[in-house]
């Protein structure tokens, strides 16, 4: 699926026939961006874990100042900080939201909900500790890892527990 987000041409080319009236702009790939935890916070049995994600400058002059963001993560689950996977990958909750540009500087929200391993039956379960998350962006074959320093516990089982992510916002929507 390789597609990309049409951003309408600069005033200047408006009347102009002959230039270009759109432009191509790259997805967003863990290269473009920087990903930290924001906030944390417990209710009803999960953990709420708000991520912020950070467009970069391009990394050479060739590269697009802008990016373009989907509304969903190919993929999110826990690893250690080697990258080994621990638990089921996350599941995506109510719909994704319209793809939309990043520019540097600009940000984008997402949250994790992380179900606390002890509602599930220890042996079914397998709590264990995790490094952290691992991000992978839409058309992008890496991912991008945050570290949560040792806070967080996942069922092993990926069966059990899946964590669940939310659809990515520009972060003043």
């Amino acid at each position: 699926m390789a597609s990309a987000l049409t951003m309408a041409a600069p005033a200047a080319f408006a009347d102009d026939t002959s230039a270009v009236g759109t432009m191509s702009v790259a997805d967003c790939t863990a290269a473009d961006v920087r990903v930290v935890e924001l906030n944390r916070e417990g209710a009803a049995g999960n953990v709420y874990i708000d991520l912020l994600i950070v467009k970069l400058p391009p990394q050479n002059p060739y590269a697009d100042e802008a990016c373009v963001m989907y509304g969903e993560l190919a993929q999110m689950y826990w690893g250690d900080d080697q990258g080994d996977r621990i638990g089921g990958t996350a599941e995506q909750d109510g719909d994704a939201v319209t793809p939309f540009g990043l520019f540097p500087g600009d940000e984008a929200r997402v949250t994790i909900t992380r179900p606390n391993p002890e509602n599930f039956n220890a042996a079914e379960c397998e709590p264990t500790e995790v490094g952290g998350a691992y991000l992978s962006f839409v058309n992008d074959d890496e991912t991008v890892y945050v570290p949560t320093d040792g806070r967080d516990r996942v069922c092993a089982n990926p069966d059990l527990g899946a964590p669940r992510i939310s659809a990515i916002t520009p972060a003043g929507a």
